[in-house]
This record gives C-alpha cells, structure tokens and sequence, in this order.
C-alpha cells in the first residue's frame, strides 16, 4: 500500500467510525470513555490522522455493534471489497428496487466505458 492510499484509507476509516458512532448515538467522548482512551484519540482516527490497532477496532465495531468488516470494506479502495459492500446494501432491497439498481448501474457502466473508449 502506498504512503497515498493508507491515507486515503485512514481518512475512509475515519468516516466510516464517524458515521457508525453517530448512528449509535454516540458523542466522540462517550465512545472514548467506554474504550478506555481519550476523546482526541477518538478525533484523531475519524480526521484519518492516525490508524487504530487492530484490536482497538475491533473494540469500536463491538462498541457500535458493527461487523469490523463492513468498517473496513467501506473505507477500501479494492474493487473486491467495494463490491461485497454493494451486495450487502443491495441485499436489503426488494428484488424489484435491486433489478431497477442493477438496470441503472450497467447504463452507467456502458455509458462510461465508451466515453473512456472514445
């Protein structure tokens, strides 16, 4: 991973607890007093300063009762990932809203594969 891309990835990160944390309900300072760090700890890693260790995410994802995964997923730049997290927002619609979806994504995606070929 480039110096760029684990930027990239620290500020994705960072929104990705943000937008859980505050689903939750949480201010930044409840959610540092029930890890066990202090609230600028908690700003840091939502502004992309710093990465959180493996196992202080894995106590945020517990804390906000989100699956690591989806965490991480959301903030990747992999295609691999970023599709999983297509299908598992996908999988929440009716399969008339995912067919409308999948018909409106693949317009798009032909549209822009000939303007890239052009």
């Amino acid at each position: 991973m480039t110096e760029q891309n684990e930027k990239e990835f620290a500020r994705n990160l960072g929104r990705a607890i943000a937008d859980a944390r505050r689903a939750k309900g949480l201010t930044q300072e409840k959610l540092a007093d029930v890890i066990g760090v202090e609230q600028e700890s908690i700003s840091r890693l939502e502004r992309g300063v710093t990465l959180p260790s493996l196992s202080r995410l894995m106590r945020i994802a517990d804390v906000l009762a989100v699956p690591i995964t989806s965490l991480i997923r959301s903030s990747s730049g992999r295609p691999v990932d970023q599709a999983q997290d297509l299908v598992e927002k996908l999988n929440e619609l009716s399969g008339e809203d995912r067919a409308w979806v999948r018909r409106w994504v693949e317009e798009i995606c032909a549209k822009l594969a000939l303007q890239h070929r052009q």
